[in-house]
């Protein structure tokens, strides 16, 4: 498959979705309660942010300002215009630039399926430590796995933890857990099936063959295999 062919078939699948993780509207309104400032003046940043609509969710909700950062330009373009559509383009702000260049740290930090952004969860943990304030929160959510893969999922999804390690990776770079949840397998399929018919909607035999080989990949695969982990942290000390 071309690189080109590729890259359109993914952000159709990613024009379709609400968020780009498996997530549903009953955790974003426990992840919105959770995540609640717990001083005045905070500041949100949602590093790999997508579609921002998570970061919209948030500063909409807690009344605070933030950044969303992308490198990807259709996501920016659609987060910017959701941001104007909602009378928040005043409050939250999205730059078109590589996350792993930004410094400037915040209260609220966000980093949804995108710890790949620094190379590997360690990695990315670390940076994210530098990048929350003291007494802030970081929700840190990535893969694991939730049994053992067969090869050809671990050739697909790399050498990903367990959700233990995840977790002790995340203490080991200078949090302390708060909550630590996962995505129902409800979500999964949720999540799944609206990515693919994102592509479906292009209509081409090309486009359904690439849907059909993420679902047989997905449902012959992946599902209950690999799992999605939701990490609410703060700085510890």
């Amino acid at each position: 498959m071309k690189s080109q062919d590729r890259s359109t078939y993914l952000a159709a699948a990613a024009a379709n979705l609400t968020y780009n993780a498996p997530l549903g509207e009953d955790r974003v309104a426990d992840l919105v309660r959770r995540l609640a400032p717990t001083g005045a003046g905070w500041r949100a940043l949602d590093l790999g942010c997508g579609n921002g609509e998570l970061l919209l969710r948030l500063c909409e909700a807690h009344g605070i300002a933030g950044d969303g950062v992308e490198r990807h330009t259709d996501d920016g373009e659609r987060a910017r215009r959701r941001a104007t559509e909602r009378g928040a383009a005043e409050r939250v702000t999205f730059h078109s630039a590589d996350a792993a260049t930004w410094d400037r740290p915040a209260d609220l930090v966000v980093n949804v399926g995108a710890g790949h952004i620094w190379g590997d969860t360690a990695t990315a943990l670390t940076a994210l430590r530098r990048l929350t304030n003291p007494g802030g929160k970081l929700l840190f959510a990535d893969g694991f796995y939730q049994t053992r893969p067969g090869a050809q999922v671990r050739e697909t999804f790399g050498d990903l933890p367990d959700l233990a390690t995840l977790a002790q990776l995340a203490v080991d770079a200078g949090f302390r857990p708060l909550h630590i949840a996962v995505s129902t397998i409800a979500e999964w399929d949720d999540f799944e099936s609206d990515w693919r018919a994102g592509i479906e909607r292009l209509g081409t035999p090309e486009a359904r063959a690439f849907a059909d080989e993420r679902r047989a990949e997905y449902l012959g695969g992946y599902r209950d295999v690999v799992g999605f982990g939701w990490l609410i942290l703060t700085p510890a000390g």
